[in-house]
């Protein structure tokens, strides 16, 4: 391993007045007080696949069977010695767990592996970003490595899950009931994951085991080419901290970083490897450069934190998790993925009281983020860069404020509720409520309803239009076909939208009713409709 180094001490450019919202009651922050002396540990070891246990699987096992799309699924323990980076805190021991996905036929892989951090600020350990891209990750031959970095999912908050203790005569882990080791603790009985300072080196080594050529190997022998992290909201302000506390620079694992959602976190000043936040309306910030050396900003206009996609995937997961339901078929995930699959155009939906996530589909960002990523660090074209949002005074005046309130989340940092709340009215936006400025999706580009996602907290809204609304701007359905034929085109070409989804986003175009509401049956489609393979 190269040699630790520890974080720059942060300078202040003026004085705040930070009040803590201790919502997650933890603090992880520890004060550098100078770089450790320290001896490079042993490389981490690997054993597994596991089986067995209470339930017999992985927790977060996909609620479909991976099998029917040419993939295994197989979950390993990582155990070591981890290091506190920024901290004179001594190195500790460490045993987590990773869960792989990688194609059954070693001649389908295509070299990239994308390396979640899982998220925990629910307390469970949750591959929010898996959910949005499996189906890319088996269309394309990639492999997908979930990571479990932090004690929260492992057994909870401050709590590690040792020494046992005894309950009836069974020796159980002190963890909180929705975590690893209590879901199953025959199968997690030995996972014990340190606090979040030692979670960014924990991330290091796991992904380092992803290169094994003696031992266990995760990847069954696949040798990868390139090896990306991602996280999502909490987790993307882990990977900020990563690169901020010198975890990066020191281990130098990842050979890109994608930092999605953070949501008014400080950014780091300067990136090792190719680097890209995606923000959506509530994470974005002003007068920030969108492109830098190895950097692109991508603000999403429409965006939510999470789409109701999202949303509906984590709940299907969860009930196969907890209670056990046999996996779905493949053609009830195709199924699924239907319903998941609208922006607005079957009318009103649960999202406009806020009892249900924004209908905008951000997951296709998300999709060509790690499109764009691959081919940036595999033939160093950068990801295109993108414009940033418009905003008015108010968000100017907003971030003038020297009060910030803070809420912490794992990992360090936080989100600052004065600049979220903020944002709903600092954001410019057209006469419909459109935000302006950012990227603009074939959904923003032509569209059907009003999408707003800094409301509601992290969920956002889509309020579709009238028919009488939409008959003005989309006289017939065919205006409206051809009018989002072209966005996407459009989105494709500038690599904001991968072309697998265009063809998606085209498929529920056509097969919508616009200009009124419901569903236009295949027949009565736009010729176009019916190749649109060679269309898009």
């Amino acid at each position: 391993m190269s040699t630790r180094v520890a974080a720059p001490r942060s300078r202040t450019t003026r004085t705040r007045v930070r009040v803590l919202i201790c919502c997650l009651a933890t603090l992880f922050v520890a004060c550098a007080v100078g770089t450790p002396a320290w001896a490079a540990s042993p490389a981490p070891r690997v054993t597994g696949p596991l089986t067995g246990g209470v339930h017999d699987r992985p927790w977060g096992a996909a609620a479909f069977n991976p099998e029917d799309f040419g993939y295994t699924e197989q979950e390993y323990l990582v155990s070591g010695t981890a290091h506190a980076y920024g901290t004179a805190r001594p190195d500790v021991p460490y045993v987590t767990r990773m869960v792989v996905y990688r194609p059954a036929d070693p001649e389908r892989f295509s070299g990239n592996v994308t390396v979640e951090w899982t998220n925990v600020t629910a307390q469970v350990d949750h591959a929010f970003e898996f959910l949005w891209l499996n189906r890319q990750t088996f269309a394309n031959g990639d492999a997908y490595v979930v990571v479990s970095a932090q004690q929260a999912g492992a057994c909870g908050i401050l709590l590690n899950g040792q020494p046992m203790i005894d309950v009836g005569g069974i020796s159980v882990p002190p963890c909180t009931p929705v975590s690893l080791k209590a879901w199953d603790p025959i199968r997690y009985g030995a996972l014990w994951v340190p606090d979040d300072a030692y979670a960014f080196d924990v991330f290091s080594q796991v992904g380092s085991t992803l290169r094994n050529t003696t031992g266990v190997a995760p990847l069954g022998g696949l040798v990868p080419r390139t090896l990306i992290a991602i996280g999502l909201s909490q987790s993307a302000i882990a990977l900020d901290n990563y690169i901020r506390t010198g975890a990066d620079d020191a281990a130098r694992v990842y050979d890109g970083i994608i930092i999605d959602g953070d949501g008014q976190m400080t950014l780091p000043s300067r990136y090792r490897v190719p680097t890209m936040h995606i923000w959506s309306e509530e994470s974005g910030q002003m007068g920030v450069p969108t492109a830098a050396p190895n950097h692109r900003i991508w603000s999403v206009a429409g965006a939510a934190h999470v789409d109701w996609y999202g949303v509906r995937q984590s709940a299907e997961l969860l009930l196969h998790n907890i209670a056990a339901l046999p996996p779905m078929t493949a053609a009830n995930y195709r199924e699924s993925i239907a319903a998941s699959s609208v922006y607005g155009q079957q009318g009103p939906n649960l999202s406009v009281p806020c009892l249900g996530s924004s209908q905008f589909q951000r997951r296709y960002a998300v999709n060509a983020a790690v499109a764009a990523m691959q081919r940036w660090v595999r033939t160093g074209e950068p990801a295109p860069v993108a414009p940033p949002f418009v905003y008015n005074g108010i968000k100017r005046a907003v971030d003038a404020l020297p009060v910030e309130l803070s809420l912490p989340l794992l990992a360090g940092g936080g989100l600052d509720l004065v600049k979220l709340g903020g944002l709903p009215w600092g954001l410019q936006r057209d006469a419909v409520g459109n935000a302006l400025g950012g990227i603009r999706l074939p959904q923003m580009a032509v569209p059907v309803a009003r999408y707003d996602g800094a409301i509601c907290g992290l969920l956002g809204v889509t309020i579709p239009f009238a028919p009488e609304d939409l008959a003005q701007r989309y006289p017939t359905h065919r205006v409206y076909v051809d009018a989002m034929l072209a966005a996407t085109r459009e989105s494709v070409r500038e690599r904001f939208m991968t072309r697998a989804d265009g063809i998606e986003q085209m498929q529920m175009a056509c097969s919508s009713a616009i200009p009124d509401w419901g569903v236009t049956p295949p027949a009565a489609q736009p010729a176009v409709c019916r190749n649109l393979d060679s269309a898009v």
